[in-house]
């Protein structure tokens, strides 16, 4: 099968929809399929490109805004006439254009649902309008939650066209031990344990949440170390409480790492929490993908009750899910993990299994192709 994917959301654009998009194109390659990338243009990605086992074909104008849709486009006109599928993984770009398709080649496209992309639009505007309609055209829209589902039936989208396809993560490869060791030197984390935190620095992800939970996990477990991975707008706001709450050498701050320093800290910590809750805007996880990677490392994590993190973390199973802000029982739910060795190897073990035989990419493709073939 000839697959064409349209994305605004590729690497080095981080965050779970470019994720999203590089695994499902590597998993269809290795499934066989020829798979041709549409992505926005970066200087220095052609090594990157190069290395995949797909055809990448990069448009330039990702910072014009909806404009993007334009180059998209034209990069993706030649491809369309050999294209047997279209996957479109931004529903107001790749979703519209698989749509406008539809009026001159019957290609049958898909879209994919995450929570944020539709919400923030009033029912009665136009642009929820035109997603509707693009909805409704898809032969399928895959929601990665059950919260994205019930949110994307109750926006307007046909029950009928949308399947549930819970994301994953990549298979572990573990780092070496001298790379662990090298990553505890840098950060000085040579002794105590660690709560590890990896997001962007906004306020649905919660970090402000952890630096107001430490007094009290320090109060019982002191030479404990909170790492906070990532950067963003509320990344001083988060300094700033912690000199006030006078943790802040407790805390490591290390920024943006390459994926192998943060899988060496996925292997290293003790805990992994973030507890995600609601930007003022109303924007929830749409899923929640780093705590099934903290998971494929076995470790046990602690997770804020937003959107569809539920289905990414069972609680009391193979994490813990607490109130969104609230520091206190937060600090209670790592803390049960860090003093009860037994509960935080058996949750631990539990994501692990769940990862190896249900949250991961292979799984999520052959799901995918399922619903597919199901409705061509």
């Amino acid at each position: 099968m000839n697959v064409l994917i349209l994305t605004a959301d590729y690497p080095p654009i981080e965050g779970g929809i470019s994720t999203v998009t590089v695994q499902v194109a590597r998993e269809l390659a290795r499934a066989g399929h020829e798979v041709t990338v549409v992505a926005p243009y970066f200087p220095g990605q052609a090594e990157f490109d190069a290395l995949e086992p797909v055809s990448v074909v990069r448009y330039r104008g990702y910072h014009a805004g909806w404009l993007r849709l334009f180059p998209m486009w034209a990069a993706s006109l030649p491809r369309l006439k050999r294209a047997d599928v279209l996957l479109g993984i931004n529903v107001g770009c790749g979703g519209l254009i698989g749509r406008v398709t539809q009026l001159f080649r019957r290609v049958p496209y898909v879209t994919f649902a995450y929570a944020y992309e539709f919400l923030k639009f009033p029912k009665w505007s136009p642009w929820a309008w035109l997603l509707r309609s693009i909805y409704a055209r898809s032969r399928l829209v895959v929601a990665i939650s059950r919260f994205t589902r019930d949110q994307l039936v109750t926006f307007g989208a046909p029950e009928e066209k949308v399947v549930v396809i819970l994301p994953g993560a990549p298979a572990v490869r573990p780092p070496s031990e001298t790379r662990v060791e090298h990553v505890r030197h840098r950060y000085v984390l040579d002794s105590g344990p660690i709560v590890l935190a990896v997001g962007r620095f906004v306020r649905r992800k919660g970090q402000i949440t952890l630096v107001r939970a430490l007094p009290r996990i320090l109060s019982r477990v002191p030479d404990a170390h909170l790492v906070l991975v990532g950067q963003g707008p509320r990344m001083y706001e988060v300094i700033q409480e912690a000199y006030a709450l006078g943790v802040r050498d407790h805390i490591v701050l290390p920024g943006r790492l390459s994926d192998k320093e943060v899988a060496a800290l996925y292997e290293a910590c003790t805990v992994f929490a973030l507890p995600t809750g609601e930007d003022a805007g109303g924007q929830v996880e749409g899923f929640g993908l780093v705590f099934v990677e903290a998971q494929a490392y076995g470790k046990p994590v602690v997770a804020g009750r937003s959107g569809g993190v539920v289905d990414a973390v069972v609680d009391g199973e193979t994490g813990l899910i607490v109130d969104p802000g609230n520091a206190e029982m937060l600090a209670d739910a790592i803390l049960r993990l860090l003093e009860d060795s037994a509960l935080a190897r058996r949750l631990g073990e539990n994501g692990r299994r769940r990862v190896e035989t249900e949250l991961n990419w292979t799984a999520f493709t052959r799901r995918l192709l399922e619903a597919l073939e199901a409705r061509l």
